[in-house]
C-alpha cells in the first residue's frame, strides 16, 4: 500500500469561545458588589461609556416593553446535579452568543451538640475552629489581643515577664485560647519553662473570664475556680472528663458514677450551661451584613410579579465622542478610529449587561410561576423543580439558569432567599403527587420539634408518620434530611 502525505480539504464545526462571550458569560455570573465594581472598571478604561440621567423613565419603558420572548443567552454545561437539578462543577463552555439589537424542664432545655459541636468542640478535645480573619473589621473599637496587653501592662512589673506574657498573648487565637505549646513558646523566647506557666497562670485570670485556656475542660475549669466552685459536682462534671458523656445525655450513667442524685446532677448541668466555651466571643462581634435582592416579587392586582431590584449607574454612550466620530476634519481620522473600537467594546457591554437583566428577569419569572403557593402559604409548599424545568420554560441552557440562581437573592412575601433555596428533588405522594425534598424537610422539623423529649422519635417513627401523611420516603433518606437539618439522632435527643 503506497502510504503518501497528502491536503485535503474537509468541512467540520467548531466552537470557539470568543473574548466577547467570555465577557458576556462573566456578566451574567457576577453578584450584585462584583458587578458594580466591574461597570466602574470599564467607565475607568472606556471613555466611550458615561452616566446618563436624562431620559431615563423613558429607556426603562424601553426595556420592559422590547422584544419580551427573545431569545436569550444559551450557555451549555456539564455535571449536574441529577436530584437537585444543580451543577456540581462548571465545564467549558465552547458556544458564541447571538448577535443582539441591545428542654426539657429538667435539663434547662440544653442542647449540648449545638453547646459542644457549633463552638467547635465535638467531645473534651478542644480542636481550633476555622474562623475567618475579623482583625480588619472597622466595627471592632479593640482586639482580644489588645485588650489582654493592656491588663498585661497593669499587672506584671518585670520587663522578662512583659515580654513572656507578649509571646503568650501573640499565640493567643480570636476565640482566647492558646494555640502554642508553651515547650515551643519557651524555646523561640528562650525564657524558662516555669516562668512561662507562671505568666501564663496570670493571662489565664484576666477579662474575659477564661481565656489563655488550651482546650476547653481548661477554659471551663478556670471559670468554675473564678467562681469558687472547686470541689463541687459541676468542677467534677468537667475535670472527670464527662463532657462527652453530657453531649450524649447519659445522665443517668453520669449520676451514678458521681454518686449524685438527677436533681443535684441537674443543678450541676444548669451552672456549667452558663459558662461561655468562647471567652473571646465578646471581641469576635462584626458589623452586620445585609442582603440587598436582586429581584422583588410582589402582589400587584391580585397577581405576583417580579420586579427587577436594579442598581449602579445608568450607562450611556457619551454625545462628545458621538460627534467626534460624525465630523469630517480629517485630522481627526486617527482618533475617531480609537473611538470606533472603543464603540464597539462599549456597545457589547452595554448588550451584556441588558441580556443579563432579562435573563435574571424571565428565570425569577419562571421559578415563581410554579412556586405560587410558596409565595402564598409558605416552605411547606414549596414543589420539586430543576435547572432544566426553568431552563426549558426560559429557552436557555441548564448552565445558564445555574450561573442566574448563584449568590442571587430575592425578596418574596415570605422572607428573602437565595434563588437556589426554590430548587429541589421531588419525593412521591401517595395520590400521585410530588412534593420537594425542602418541604418534607420542613415537615420532619415540625414533627421532631412536637415529639415527647423523653421518648423521642426514631427515625422509623418519623417514617411511619410521613407514611400517614402519604409521603413515601425511606428510612435512611429521613436520617439524610435529619442530618442536613442538623438534628441529631433519637438517642441524643432523649432528655432525662
Amino acid at each position: 500500500m503506497d502510504m503518501k502525505p497528502t491536503l485535503t480539504m474537509a468541512q467540520k464545526q467548531v466552537l470557539v469561545m470568543t473574548p466577547k462571550l467570555q465577557q458576556a458569560i462573566k456578566i451574567l455570573a457576577m453578584p450584585r458588589l462584583e458587578l458594580s465594581q466591574y461597570i466602574t472598571q470599564q467607565m475607568t478604561e472606556n471613555p466611550i461609556l458615561e452616566e446618563t440621567y436624562d431620559d431615563l423613565e423613558e429607556t426603562t419603558e424601553e426595556v420592559e416593553t422590547e422584544d419580551k420572548d427573545e431569545e436569550l443567552t444559551d450557555i451549555p454545561e456539564s455535571d449536574v446535579d441529577l436530584e437537585t437539578g444543580l451543577p456540581e462543577t462548571d465545564s467549558a463552555v465552547k458556544e458564541d452568543l447571538p448577535e443582539l439589537d441591545i428542654a426539657d424542664e429538667d435539663f434547662g432545655d440544653i442542647n449540648w451538640k449545638e453547646y459542644f459541636e457549633d463552638n467547635g468542640t465535638s467531645s473534651g478535645e478542644w480542636e481550633e475552629p476555622q474562623v475567618e480573619d475579623r482583625r480588619d473589621n472597622s466595627a471592632l473599637e479593640e482586639s482580644l489581643q489588645d485588650h489582654l496587653l493592656w491588663q498585661l501592662r497593669l499587672s506584671v512589673t518585670s520587663e522578662s515577664d512583659y515580654e513572656i506574657g507578649e509571646a503568650i498573648i501573640g499565640d493567643i487565637n480570636d476565640d482566647g485560647y492558646l494555640t502554642t505549646d508553651i515547650d515551643e513558646i519557651a524555646k523561640s523566647s528562650g525564657y524558662d519553662l516555669a516562668d512561662i506557666e507562671r505568666v501564663l497562670q496570670i493571662i489565664q485570670n484576666f477579662d474575659p473570664t477564661g481565656v489563655g485556656a488550651r482546650n476547653l475542660e481548661e477554659c471551663l475549669l478556670i471559670q468554675l475556680k473564678q467562681l469558687n466552685l472547686e470541689g463541687t459536682i459541676s468542677y467534677s462534671l468537667v475535670s472527670g472528663g464527662y463532657l462527652k458523656e453530657l453531649e450524649a445525655n447519659r445522665y443517668p450513667q453520669i449520676a451514678k458514677s458521681l454518686g449524685v442524685d438527677l436533681n443535684s446532677l441537674r443543678a450541676a448541668i444548669n451552672i456549667i450551661a452558663t459558662l461561655e466555651p468562647i471567652p473571646g466571643r465578646p471581641y469576635n462581634t462584626v458589623k452586620n451584613e445585609y442582603i440587598t435582592p436582586d429581584a422583588i416579587v410582589e402582589k400587584v392586582d391580585g397577581e405576583y410579579k417580579v420586579i427587577m431590584n436594579d442598581y449602579g449607574p445608568t450607562l450611556g454612550i457619551s454625545p462628545y465622542y458621538k460627534n467626534i466620530l460624525n465630523s469630517d476634519d480629517v485630522s481627526q481620522e486617527e482618533t475617531r478610529k480609537f473611538i470606533q473600537s472603543k464603540l464597539e467594546s462599549a456597545l457589547w457591554f452595554l448588550e451584556s449587561l441588558e441580556r443579563r437583566r432579562k435573563t435574571i428577569h424571565k428565570v425569577t419569572e419562571a421559578i415563581f410561576d410554579v412556586q405560587e403557593d410558596f409565595l402564598e402559604k409558605g416552605a411547606k409548599y414549596l414543589k420539586p423543580l430543576t435547572l432544566k424545568d426553568v431552563a426549558d420554560v426560559v429557552g436557555v441552557h441548564e448552565a445558564t439558569v445555574s450561573r442566574v440562581v448563584k449568590s442571587r437573592y430575592v425578596q418574596t412575601p415570605q422572607g428573602i432567599f437565595e434563588l437556589k433555596h426554590f430548587f429541589s428533588s421531588g419525593i412521591s405522594t401517595g395520590n400521585g403527587e410530588m412534593a420537594s425534598s425542602t418541604s418534607v424537610k420542613e415537615i420532619i422539623k415540625n414533627v421532631i420539634e412536637g415529639e415527647n423529649t423523653k421518648n423521642p422519635l426514631s427515625d422509623k417513627d418519623i417514617e411511619s408518620i410521613l407514611g400517614k401523611k402519604r409521603f413515601k420516603i425511606a428510612r435512611r433518606t429521613i436520617a439524610k434530611y435529619r442530618e442536613e437539618l442538623n438534628i441529631p439522632p433519637s438517642s441524643k435527643r432523649k432528655q432525662w
